[in-house]
């Protein structure tokens, strides 16, 4: 067989037992916490049909997944590149009859067409944590604490919130009448933060002066969390346009993890438009200063997206990608047990010795036939009728 075969596509990667374990112990103490929050754990499959796995999610999660022609039906198939339409889906047709709040939780491995160094890996591992049935901030501020709660689990220091919200922009492409071709061209050009390009392009426009000079003061509305809201008063002349339950929501949020999470500093950008075609309010993302530029955790609100399956829930929540986050990690999280080194052996005595060994935190390893014991360490002797530990 030729070497190169052995070679895993790029961006896709073995996890050896140093990074196995720790992830596998995050994982768990994650979806623990969620679980003592009230989350109930989903685990949807790998890959469906794409006419259910791309609803309501946006071309950009087209291009992403990596598709496949079932040999049972015939129909396209996709394996999935993000697990929150698929637990929109669940809600929507397994948990239909079910009333008021659901919470969820989820964790599996997702895969993308492309490989994203600056994102991590091209094979995250998602995890994450979702509620439904609930429109008001406080089911906000309840997934954002819950995100934050897991990250400081984690270990991790030095946090920073960053938060937006889509309706700002929404609603002033809404007052400046824009067409549908002028929205598209608008929404590229803020997401790639072309300030440059984003002050012609309003100039270009034709609009009035008072949304003229609301846009071109949008890109100032960035920074600690305070300033922003004092000075979005001013840009935005709110109480006129539309923009104030937007940003009352904003100031509740920024309230409230300010009184809990002290440590936490909270940054605006009123101007984010991630995931603008999925989210249709608040979003945020959590990062860890001196770490990563990419966010740990990030989500919002998406409440259109159950509608496209039949049951329209409003919806809020956050994922991050453990694999990606492992770096930033302590990678021995649990203390390394002792190694005991166990003879083969029929003795039914043994078993018991065995068993007591593991309760106590051992790690029991059996000795096969012409194997060397590493040096230094323990093994199981029997002595007069006792099994006893002794130094190899």
């Amino acid at each position: 067989m030729n070497q190169k075969s052995w070679f895993t596509p790029e961006g896709i990667e073995d996890l050896l037992p140093q990074q196995a374990k720790p992830l596998e112990f995050y994982r768990r103490q994650l979806l623990d916490s969620f679980d003592a929050s009230g989350y109930d754990l989903v685990l949807p499959p790998v890959a469906e049909f794409t006419d259910s796995l791309l609803t309501g999610t946006g071309s950009q999660m087209a291009t992403e997944t990596c598709r496949f022609t079932d040999q049972e039906s015939g129909k396209m198939m996709g394996v999935r590149a993000d697990m929150t339409p698929q637990v929109a889906r669940i809600v929507s047709n397994r948990f239909k009859d079910r009333k008021g709040i659901i919470r969820l939780c989820y964790v599996g491995e997702v895969l993308k067409t492309l490989n994203n160094k600056a994102k991590g890996s091209r094979s995250p591992i998602q995890i994450g944590a979702e509620l439904f049935g609930d429109s008001g901030v406080e089911s906000d501020i309840e997934v954002i604490h819950l995100m934050l709660d897991s990250m400081q689990s984690l270990g991790l220091k030095n946090l920073n919130l960053s938060l937006g919200h889509v309706g700002i922009v929404e609603t002033l492409m809404n007052n400046a009448k824009l067409s549908t071709s002028q929205r598209e061209a608008l929404v590229d050009i803020l997401q790639r933060k072309a300030i440059p390009e984003f002050t012609d392009f309003i100039a270009s426009l034709g609009i009035d002066g008072v949304s003229t000079k609301q846009f071109l003061g949008l890109m100032t509305l960035v920074g600690d969390a305070p300033d922003v809201l004092e000075k979005a008063q001013f840009v935005l002349n709110q109480k006129d346009f539309g923009f104030e339950p937007h940003l009352n929501r904003l100031n509740q949020i920024v309230t409230s993890v300010s009184m809990h999470y002290p440590q936490v500093k909270v940054h605006l950008d009123l101007s984010d438009l991630r995931g603008y075609r999925y989210h249709t309010g608040i979003i945020f993302a959590c990062y860890s200063v001196g770490q990563k530029l990419y966010p740990i955790a990030k989500g919002g609100r998406y409440d259109g997206i159950g509608e496209t399956f039949g049951l329209s829930h409003p919806a809020t929540g956050f994922s991050m990608d453990l694999r990606s986050a492992l770096d930033m990690l302590d990678k021995e999280p649990v203390p390394v047990k002792t190694k005991v080194f166990i003879p083969t052996s029929n003795d039914l005595s043994l078993v018991d010795a065995v068993k007591k060994l593991k309760a106590e935190g051992y790690r029991v390893i059996r000795q096969l036939p012409n194997s060397d014991l590493p040096e230094g360490s323990l093994k199981l002797e029997k002595q007069n009728s006792a099994w006893v530990l002794v130094n190899a």
